[in-house]
């Protein structure tokens, strides 16, 4: 038994026992400290830490979803999806050692033992990063310090080469292999491919990255041909080797459905010749064509220069003239007040209109009308078939303001026809606030703005008995795989006149053919209702000076003209509604440019070239008769 210490012998290790008290406290603040830290890192913010680590070796791979195809009313493709390949690098793999030091062990044959013993990690990591430098750069074709510096980027992911085809892909893996190269990889993509190229460019539209479809039909019906992308996650081993067994749930992608469209293209192909060759004989600013089926609205053709140009996006033409464009439309509009009156009975096909012999001033409204033909007192009839401005004006006092402006609208003019495109204009018509000049004007073309296809089904409607149609673009769609189809239905917009009256006018507009202006649109044969349209060009940047001597910009300029044909075919059985503009066509002779001369021609030999491909024959002898109209 030990003796009880006496106060002298404790005095004397006090000192110790408070050294071995504040050794003992921080000995357990220590270890209370270890243990908090074991507890954060394994039990509180191990999950969190292992989830940063299997990151690294872990990727969501998307599986896009196959974007739908666009084709012609035959099946001909016009945009569909292609599988191309990227040569990438991967930065966590270039510089992750336990992945290149057998790669370059392999390169200087040496045993992975006996290279880390005389190589650095740093060393290791230049040396393998300038042997992919070396090998990439020869087969690139590129500098090598360009390339190396791609190797070193911080960058997570390059892109070296792109846009490669399935045979290039597969010689370049094959080139990796050997080269012993981890961290560069030959990826699969998808491209949109157009095989009919500048053909229908802006009708069938384009994609870009990351938004989808942003013009055409591409951008209409997205949502159609999109679909939806489906994910999975995959995990890699330290070379970078998928690992299977540890692949996570996958959910599949859901494809885009396929769009079928009424355009056909031997049908545009050879109305984009026709129109070609006008543009070459005429040289017009601009050049429009729309042919549409009459009992549907189906857009068969639509053609229009200047196009737009896939690989010259910088000074190419970017819009679809035949929807975008508006312009004064001149004779053609005529047809609206003849069919308002027609309708209200305010005429008949024998109503007799004094003319004035080809001048005629307003005595209330000043206004002040000519006519090319002179003529007196003349039928209705004689009235359209000659195009006479001042017996237009006259039918259309007796229509009235109101009513007039309410037959513009059923015909669809001033608002979009809501064809399945975007960039359509609405055009532009006047309601209200009509000046001395807007009576006489409006009736006859002018200070009014149309697009072409607003006119086409205008005209498709005197056509269909009086009903106006929404242009259809698009057929049907096509899902599983072709299992499923849903077609797309014709669209009544409304009725513009009834049956008998459309009746009457499609007998006046076949005068206008037979024996009119509208003579050279003739066609062998087949009957043909339609007029002729020449109203002066109006341009923005005219400068001009008034009788005061005043400058005013934005006129009419001297010999400068919009022609136009606006009609349809057979006459008795009408199948397409076609129109044609030219803007600015030059001749030698200004004052010869006229519709009856430059658009009708045209006219005649699309429609002709339409109702050849949809088999539909003549159905009797028509001498051609050439006249000065």
């Amino acid at each position: 038994m030990m003796p009880t210490p006496t106060q002298a012998q404790i005095r004397r290790d006090r000192p110790v026992c408070h050294r071995m008290m504040v050794v003992t406290c921080l000995l357990t603040l220590g270890f209370s400290i270890v243990a908090w830290r074991l507890y954060d890192l394994h039990l509180k913010s191990g999950p969190k830490f292992a989830e940063k680590a299997s990151e690294k070796f872990r990727e969501e791979r998307i599986l896009p979803a196959q974007r739908g195809s666009i084709k012609d009313h035959g099946g001909r493709y016009l945009a569909y999806d292609e599988e191309i390949f990227d040569l990438s690098t991967n930065r966590v793999h270039l510089n992750e050692l336990p992945t290149i030091k057998p790669c370059l062990a392999r390169v200087r044959g040496m045993k992975l033992r006996d290279m880390t013993r005389v190589m650095g990690d740093a060393e290791i990591r230049n040396a393998y990063h300038a042997h992919v430098a070396q090998a990439l750069s020869v087969k690139l074709g590129r500098p090598l310090d360009e390339v190396l510096a791609v190797v070193k980027s911080n960058e997570q992911v390059v892109v070296l080469a792109d846009k490669m085809n399935e045979e290039q892909a597969k010689d370049w893996r094959e080139y990796l292999t050997k080269q012993n190269i981890k961290g560069v990889y030959v990826k699969s993509s998808v491209r949109r491919h157009y095989p009919t190229e500048n053909r229908l460019a802006l009708i069938v539209g384009g994609v870009e990255n990351g938004k989808g479809g942003v013009r055409g039909v591409e951008m209409t019906y997205e949502q159609t041909l999109g679909g939806i992308p489906g994910s999975v996650i995959v995990e890699h081993d330290k070379y970078g080797r998928e690992m299977p067994m540890y692949r996570g749930e996958i959910k599949e992608p859901i494809h885009g459905r396929d769009i079928q469209l009424t355009i056909d293209m031997p049908l545009q192909d050879a109305v984009d010749q026709i129109v070609a060759k006008a543009d070459a004989l005429w040289k017009p600013s601009k050049i429009m064509v729309v042919v549409t089926e009459v009992s549907t609205g189906s857009v068969l053709a639509m053609s229009y220069l200047p196009s737009h140009d896939r690989n010259n996006l910088a000074e190419t033409n970017w819009k679809n003239l035949a929807i975008y464009e508006p312009y004064e439309p001149g004779s053609t509009f005529k047809v609206v007040a003849f069919t308002a009156a027609l309708d209200q009975r305010k005429i008949s096909p024998q109503t007799m209109i004094d003319c004035e012999l080809g001048e005629y001033t307003d005595p209330v409204l000043k206004a002040k009308l000519t006519d090319l033909k002179t003529l007196g007192m003349a039928p209705v009839h004689d009235v359209l078939r000659y195009s006479s401005n001042i017996g237009t004006y006259k039918i259309f006092k007796r229509v009235g303001q109101d009513s007039f402006v309410d037959y513009v609208k059923r015909f669809g003019f001033g608002r979009r026809t809501d064809i399945a495109l975007n960039g359509e204009s609405r055009g532009y018509i006047n309601e209200k606030e009509w000046s001395n000049t807007t009576f006489s004007r409006f009736p006859i073309g002018y200070e009014v703005n149309v697009t072409p296809i607003q006119m086409a089904m205008a005209y498709g409607a005197l056509a269909n008995g009086g009903i106006l149609m929404r242009p259809r673009l698009i057929d049907r769609i096509v899902s599983e795989g072709g299992r499923k189809i849903e077609i797309a239905a014709p669209e009544v917009v409304g009725q513009v006149c009834s049956g008998k009256t459309a009746e009457t006018m499609r007998d006046l507009l076949k005068e206008v053919v037979s024996e009119g202006t509208g003579s050279r649109a003739q066609l062998e044969g087949i009957e043909v209702a339609g007029k002729t349209g020449t109203s002066r060009r109006y341009d923005p940047e005219y400068v001009y000076r008034d009788d005061k001597g005043k400058k005013h910009k934005g006129g009419y300029p001297p010999n400068q003209w919009i022609t136009s044909f606006a009609g349809y075919a057979p006459a008795k059985d009408p199948k397409i509604a076609c129109v044609v503009v030219l803007d600015y066509p030059k001749a030698a002779d200004p004052q010869a440019i006229g519709g009856g001369k430059v658009a009708a021609p045209i006219f005649g030999e699309i429609v002709a070239e339409t109702l050849k491909q949809l088999s539909v024959r003549p159905q009797r002898p028509l001498a051609l008769q050439g006249t000065q109209q």
